[in-house]
């Protein structure tokens, strides 16, 4: 089944590798993302980017 929704809160970091991060949304989808910082379950990606706003919430 693919998802292809690139918007959700982050349930688990696959892997994170220097800048891009592979990870799993809380709606089953999987998705790699530019990261700027160390993602965390709970932070949010919206349309397939890492939201700084978001995140300090």
């Amino acid at each position: 089944m693919t998802i292809k929704n690139k918007t959700g809160r982050v349930a688990e970091v696959i892997k994170q590798r220097g800048k891009v991060a592979r990870l799993a949304l809380a709606n089953g989808a999987i998705v790699e993302v530019a990261a700027s910082h160390k993602v965390k379950p709970g932070d949010w990606v919206v349309e397939g980017e890492l939201s700084r706003e978001l995140v300090s919430k």
